[in-house]
């Protein structure tokens, strides 16, 4: 699990997560929504070590960020909306970095290869040089790297919204069965049907700060409850915040 305490960051005295605590959970996908500016990049980065100016703790199975980093970048993998790649490396090229990294074994960094560019349907992208890329096969590339090795903590941050309906189809079945490995994922996304359906729980952030968790059970009786739907729901609860 990765336990998020009273965690503060500050951007030139604004504050961008404010007293933030949660925990999110092995064994699940956790769901993080919010409007722009809500915070949610602001906490993923400094999660994975990206903001290292920060109040509070961040701990994975109850090792603190800042004292074991390195362990933390070994078991972490992380995908965002904005990734920075090798733009005159192939797609190919690209993988095999991250997998000779993280890897060890040349057939096993094969496998994971084909593995992770089927899986995000760059099957026949993959020798075309990551400049020619659109922005939705950037974003694919993000994710199949991140994903390299199966670590026990995955972060997706805003990376869906390019992805066609197959990588999309193909992710949410992988993701799941990660999940049911007891690896702890992270997905950050402005598609609240997609969260809703993916995810469980769903963490709301506005304002830096957690304004409310949901399990999907809890979501179920509040839509019976409040005869409405989940995204009427969230909304409304974040224009009263």
């Amino acid at each position: 699990m990765l336990s998020v305490e009273n965690l503060i960051v500050n951007y030139d005295g604004l504050t961008a997560v404010d007293n933030f605590s949660f925990t999110f959970s092995q064994g699940c996908i956790n769901g993080l929504i919010g409007a722009n500016g809500a915070g949610k990049s602001s906490l993923l980065k400094a999660c994975v070590g990206l903001i290292s100016e920060y109040a509070g703790e961040i701990k994975y199975a109850g090792k603190e960020l800042n004292e074991d980093r390195y362990w933390v970048k070994e078991h972490c993998g992380y995908a965002a909306e904005d990734a920075v790649l090798f733009p005159y490396l192939t797609g190919r090229e690209f993988l095999n970095l991250i997998a000779s990294i993280r890897l060890s074994d040349t057939e096993q960094i094969d496998k994971e290869i084909r593995f992770s560019l089927h899986l995000t349907a760059l099957d026949e992208k993959a020798e075309e040089l990551i400049v020619n890329y659109s922005h939705g096969m950037r974003q694919k590339l993000a994710i199949a790297a991140a994903l390299i090795g199966a670590p026990d903590y995955i972060i997706i941050d805003e990376s869906l919204n390019g992805l066609d309906p197959i990588a999309l189809f193909r992710l949410k079945n992988y993701l799941n069965e990660l999940a049911e490995k007891e690896k702890t994922i992270i997905l950050s996304s402005h598609i609240l049907p997609l969260i809703k359906d993916w995810c469980d729980p769903i963490v709301i952030l506005n304002n830096g700060r957690l304004l409310k968790s949901y399990t999907k059970q809890e979501i179920i009786e509040l839509e019976k409850q409040k005869n409405t739907n989940f995204e009427n729901i969230s909304i409304k609860l974040i224009d009263k915040a």
